[in-house]
């Protein structure tokens, strides 16, 4: 065989391994024309090939996605390719063809963009995602949506032994400056979705994450700085002082360091975090700040499974008395941690398992705590009754009801004794199916209480919605009713409130006698307070009835 012959050979096995990628095939001129196209163009745009030769490909696709392709087509000039992108493909006579578009652009043929067309890559949902799921001003995933897609995309590269990238996009001052453009504002903004899809995963996986914040999972040779000058110069155009705005952009590399639930979390704390963040921090700052942020928070929640499993943590408790006797009712246990530093402060310690989503682990390692000290108590011939806190995040996650109540079974001659007091209730969304958790937990015995009651605007609601048998104040509420207009009026309409519907009501915050008369005098039933107790190892006091 010659070399001629070696060629074509070659040449007839790059054709057949494109084809088995792709339906069809296209070349570009510098001014987007087909010049040249093969495969199964009837199929997916109802024409034969050589009737696409000299037509604008813009004008194959849909109005709707002709942004997204521009942006694309400059994509692949500026860096050399693109995609996939999905986008609809016209076709006579027939609903647009669904097809994902692949391009790359080499300068040695004038500048030219090919492109390969796949019908059947639109096969995943995730590729196609339902509209609750996206942002109705920019057509961009929205927040919850762009974080399960980074999610995915993390399993997704681990499974295939590469890992994807995730960027994080600041344009603060870009609503300010799309109201002052009027309608080309609107323009403006979306010719930056466009470019956030054109470069995102799958031309999917392009986000939304809040006013001036964006985010894309990318694979990792995206050229992120070009894409902030590409938009940083496209603000610069639109605005006609020449001004524009400054984009930030901090890229976190999605390798996933745990288990898969809970690299989820942690992707899930760190782009609420970027959410959240006022935009009162420079370039810099966030490149650094959020380049580490997902490191730093999967190092915590390793950190924080490690006190956990090693019991790094002792129950204090602070006894709650019935106002009437002074006679201690039951105990709250609450955590003290046995580490140092930052992180040791059982607020911060709390507060950033509930707010990555790991406080059920810590829940429910508090619950067997008080639970085998409440067991103790009664082999020792002492009636110890104590409420352990369970946030209302936990109680949203079926895993941590499932394990709670296969723990519950252990747990049934001590059912009166161990009370559960519902914390975080404000942050609770589906108020039905936490009140069926709460009535399963009452049924075997157990007594509920709800904390921080008043708190929010909504507290009613909740009180309304969940049945429960103790309610406690928040201490907001008892710290003002001596010292302000309104303040004894409000507490007492909280505590008839409550009577009124059969519930019992505990007070906390309680320093000195005047309040504790107060509460007494309007209704309300048990107190807790320095009055009565600091938070301590002990539980001395009289308790409501001897073990039997």
């Amino acid at each position: 065989m010659g070399v001629e012959d070696d060629l074509r050979s070659d040449r007839d096995r790059f054709v057949a391994f494109a084809f088995s990628a792709a339906d069809a095939f296209l070349e570009l001129d510098d001014d987007n024309k087909v010049i040249y196209a093969v495969g199964a163009t009837q199929w997916l745009a109802g024409v034969t090939p050589d009737k696409l030769t000299d037509l604008s490909f813009l004008s194959m696709v849909s109005q709707e996605d002709r942004l997204l392709l521009e942006a694309s087509l400059a994509t692949a000039k500026r860096q050399g390719r693109f995609g996939p992108v999905n986008m609809r493909v016209l076709k006579q006579n027939s609903e647009p063809m669904r097809v994902a578009v692949f391009g790359t652009s080499l300068p040695t043929h004038q500048g030219h963009t090919f492109l390969a067309l796949a019908a059947q890559r639109l096969v995943s949902t995730a590729q196609t995602p339902d509209a609750a799921a996206l942002d109705a001003e920019t057509g961009l995933l929205n927040k919850d949506a762009f974080s399960d897609v980074a999610n995915e995309a993390l399993k997704a590269g681990k499974a295939a032994g590469m890992n994807y990238n995730m960027t994080l996009i600041d344009m603060d001052g870009l609503d300010k400056l799309k109201d002052k453009l009027g309608e080309a504002g609107e323009d403006l903004l979306h010719d930056i979705s466009a470019h956030l899809q054109a470069n995102s995963v799958n031309g999917a996986s392009a986000g939304r994450i809040d006013d001036g914040k964006f985010g894309l999972v990318h694979e990792p040779g995206l050229d992120v700085a070009a894409l902030e000058k590409s938009i940083e110069e496209k603000t610069k155009e639109a605005d006609p002082t020449g001004e524009g705005m400054e984009v930030g952009a901090a890229t976190v590399d999605l390798e996933a360091t745990m288990s898969e639930e809970d690299n989820a979390k942690a992707l899930l704390y760190t782009i609420n975090k970027f959410s959240e963040s006022k935009g009162d921090f420079t370039i810099g700052e966030l490149t650094e700040g959020y380049k580490t942020m997902m490191d730093e928070t999967q190092e915590k929640i390793i950190a924080f499974k490690k006190t956990i499993n090693a019991g790094d943590f002792d129950a204090l408790y602070q006894p709650i008395v019935e106002l009437s006797t002074r006679f201690v009712h039951h105990y709250e246990g609450l955590a003290r941690l046995r580490v140092s530093g930052p992180e040791a402060s059982p607020f911060a310690f709390i507060t950033f398992a509930e707010e990555v989503g790991v406080i059920g682990d810590f829940d429910i390692a508090m619950t067997r705590k008080v639970a085998n000290k409440i067991m103790t108590a009664r082999q020792e011939g002492e009636i110890l009754s104590v409420a352990v806190n369970i946030s209302g995040r936990s109680i949203e996650s079926p895993m941590f009801v499932d394990e709670l109540h296969d723990y519950l079974k252990h747990c049934s001659s001590i059912r009166e004794e161990l009370i559960f007091e519902l914390t975080e209730s404000s942050k609770i969304e589906d108020l039905e199916t936490t009140n069926n958790i709460i009535q399963g937990i009452r049924e075997l015995g157990h007594h509920v209480c709800l904390d921080d009651f008043g708190s929010g605007a909504a507290a009613y609601q909740y009180l309304r919605a969940l049945e429960v048998d103790y309610v406690k104040i928040d201490g907001i509420y008892v710290q003002e009713a001596l010292s302000t207009k309104n303040g004894k009026a409000f507490l007492k309409s909280m505590a008839t409130l409550c009577t009124d519907i059969n519930i019992n009501t505990v007070a906390e915050f309680i320093e000195d006698e005047e309040t504790a008369s107060f509460l007494q005098e309007i209704g309300v039933r048990y107190g807790q307070g320095y009055l009565f107790g600091k938070p301590g190892v002990s539980t001395s006091g009289t308790q409501h009835r001897e073990a039997s």
